[in-house]
Formats: structure tokens, sequence, C-alpha cells
């Protein structure tokens, strides 16, 4: 497809259903600046990745995904299945951040202005990135993400966060971090391979972090990067006492966590989690992988994907 004909995947439910109110705006916006649009909305249970999926398939150079963190992933996922099982190049990425968190597009320096993420697009700029698969859970046959995989209270806070039906953004997951305090999880037994050496500890938190930021307020991996071919595996090497997480997680909101002694980071390109006896909470960029799995896996996809961004 020509460069100046666009497939926007818009998800009407981001933000809490603002999504829907935005199509009309994008397609002015392209309209204005010489885009042709293909606008799909999506529907519940993965219409996104499909719709992706068929995209790429159908040979489109660039896809939009327009909605929240959970919009793009699927996006990605679609296009990154479709490359690899069709043998396909893959097109660019576009992110229309109008989501709750957006942590990606933060990451990628993806203005939220709707009006500045169209014309970052329209300018054409592009970035390279490495991006991960993780296999377990529901997704044996392996789900793609591009921002990070969290284990422990990170995914926790996020699912709680996510169930609030008229609270988004920060005060979200701010709430959803109270109510974890009080429904304080155990530590997790597991043994922990990173490329090919294992470790057994207990832990409540582990990130696998190819961005910076995840769960909005949260910087994760203060010195992850797209683009260096590792993840940062940023992991609690110890319990966590219940009066210890909130002081703990404060740190969280600048990245501080990483210079405690009560956490390591490790770059990694391969990471394998097994549970002795008690199931993780694991989730991708935001979508859950599991509430509670035995064990997971992760491989790092170097310069996997093009995306707009400065």
């Amino acid at each position: 497809m020509p460069d100046n004909k666009l497939f926007i995947v818009l998800n009407p439910h981001a933000a809490k259903g603002r999504g829907k109110s935005c199509k009309e705006t994008i397609a002015t916006l392209f309209s204005q600046g010489g885009y042709e649009t293909t606008i799909v909305v999506t529907e519940k249970g993965f219409g996104a990745s499909r719709l992706a999926y068929q995209a790429t398939v159908d040979g489109w150079s660039t896809i939009v995904a327009a909605g929240g963190d959970g919009t793009v992933n699927e996006v990605a996922d679609g296009i990154l299945r479709a490359v690899t099982e069709k043998g396909l190049q893959a097109p660019s990425l576009g992110v229309l951040p109008i989501g709750r968190g957006n942590d990606f597009a933060w990451g990628m320096g993806i203005p939220r202005d709707l009006k500045k993420a169209c014309v970052l697009i329209m300018e054409g700029n592009r970035r390279t990135i490495d991006a991960g698969i993780v296999y377990g859970g529901h997704f044996p046959q392996g789900r793609y993400f591009i921002n990070g995989l969290g284990m422990g209270f990170e995914p926790l806070i996020n699912f709680v966060a996510s169930d609030f039906k008229h609270i988004s953004g920060t005060p979200s997951y701010l709430l959803a971090l109270l109510y974890i305090l009080i429904h304080y999880p155990q530590p997790y037994p597991v043994q922990l391979t990173l490329d090919g050496e294992t470790r057994s500890l207990e832990t409540q938190q582990l990130s696998i972090c190819n961005g910076r930021r995840m769960g909005s307020p949260f910087i994760m991996g203060p010195d992850a990067l797209f683009d260096d071919g590792y993840f940062d595996v940023v992991f609690a090497n110890r319990p966590i006492k219940n009066t210890r997480l909130l002081p703990i997680a404060l740190k969280f909101f600048k990245g501080g966590q990483v210079k405690l002694p009560s956490f390591t980071v490790v770059r990694a390109k391969s990471i394998k989690l097994v549970s002795k006896n008690n199931p993780m909470p694991v989730h991708v960029d935001g979508e859950e992988i599991s509430k509670g799995c035995a064990e997971f896996s992760v491989e790092l996809l170097a310069s996997a994907l093009s995306v707009f961004a400065h």
C-alpha cells in the first residue's frame, strides 16, 4: 500500500469509552494532511490483533493503533504474528495514545495530544525497536509484546485498576495500590533463569522491561532502552514485608527501587520463571497473560518493529 494510505485500528472503549469520540477527528486530521484512512473499530476479544494480522497480510505499509497500551499490544501482536507465520515484511506501527495509561507512547516520546500524534506519523520519522514474545498462561503458543512484562505486585495492581468502571489513568493505579496493600500477596518461591543461568529466590515482583514505564505512574526499568537488544530484568531479590511495600512503591514513581539492596537488575535476552507452589499473576503491556500460572518463558526479538517516533 502507498505510504499515504493508513489502516487505523480504533478501540472505542479506550479510556473508559472516550475512544469512540475520536474517530471523526482522526479522519479529519489525516485528510487535511493528504492521507487516506481506513478506520476499523475493534470489538472485544482480541479484535485489534486479528485486524492487524489481516492488514499485514493484505500488504498495508502503515498500521496505526488508536487506543491505550492494550490496543497497541494487540496491534503489535497481530503484525508480528503475521510477519512470523507468513514471512512478510513488517509494516510500520503508528500510535495514537487515547487510552488510560499510554506507557508505550510515553516511553517512545509520542505526544498524547491527538493532533500532534497524527502529525508525528505524517512526518514519517521512524525508530526500529526490539520486541518480545512470552510463552505461558493463556498463550502457550506465544504472545508478542513491545513495552514489558510484569509478575507479582505489578500485574495485580494493573488487574485491579482495569476493573474500576469510572476511574482512569494514574488515580486508578493509586487506588489499586491501596487495595493490594490491604490484600497483601505472599512471596512466590521461584526458579529464575536468565540467559541460561538459574537462581532460586522468593520474590513478589519481577519486571521484564523493554520500555521504562508500566502501570502509568511506575518507572519499572529506569535504564531500559527499546533498541539495545536486551531486556532490563528488575526484580525483588528477597521477600518484601507488607510494612515496607508502601515506601518501596513510592520509589517506583522515579525508578529509585533499582538502587535498593532488595532489588536486582540484570540485562538478558532469554528469561524463564518457574514457580514451585504459588501460581503467578502475569501481564504484558497491561494485558493479562494469566492470573495464576506455574511458569512462563520470554525471548527478545531484536530490531523487530518500526515505529513512528522522533
